[in-house]
């Protein structure tokens, strides 16, 4: 009898995962992998780190060493921001503001300065636009998804001529 006329075998499941488990593949990751390992910049960045790990902080660069180890003052302050950012009902948000920024400045926080720009107090708004018009200039402005229709509504609900021209322009900034 011909092959052509024997009755083909199917291979179950089992056989399939079988021959994939057995192909050359996986030997060459795991020589990849022990070449990379062995390379001279992987050995480097395991020494810097394990260096940073084991209380190394000393090496660490003077505006990295802050953030590693802040001050008690200023976790103190994160912690106020973030209980203040946390507070939903608008009311009890721009009290829990206002006495936030008796104590401290304003953050860098585009959130928290979004949503000060609903105070009441336009000294307050003011205050919070002009940090984020800083923000921007810097290039450090994290644009939160509100912030365009919060400065829209700027423009329309402020009393202060200056306020809404500032408003507006920051919102064309950002498109």
């Amino acid at each position: 009898m011909p092959d052509d006329e024997k009755p083909k075998r199917t291979r179950s499941w089992r056989e399939i995962d079988k021959m994939r488990d057995r192909g050359g593949s996986s030997r060459r990751e795991s020589r990849d992998r022990e070449q990379f390992q062995n390379s001279t910049g992987y050995t480097k960045y395991k020494t810097n780190l394990e260096r940073l790990f084991s209380g190394g902080g000393a090496s660490l660069p003077e505006h990295l060493r802050e953030k590693a180890d802040p001050s008690a003052e200023q976790t103190e302050r994160d912690e106020e921001r973030k209980k203040l950012y946390a507070v939903e009902d608008p009311k009890a948000f721009y009290a829990a503001a206002t006495e936030f920024l008796r104590k401290n400045a304003l953050p860098d926080d585009a959130r928290l300065l979004d949503r000060l720009l609903g105070h009441p107090d336009e000294g307050i708004m003011e205050k919070a636009l002009s940090r984020l018009e800083h923000l921007h200039k810097a290039g450090t402005l994290k644009v939160p998804p509100a912030l365009t229709q919060r400065l829209a509504s700027v423009e329309i609900e402020s009393g202060d001529p200056k306020i809404r021209k500032r408003a507006a322009e920051l919102r064309k900034a950002l498109r």
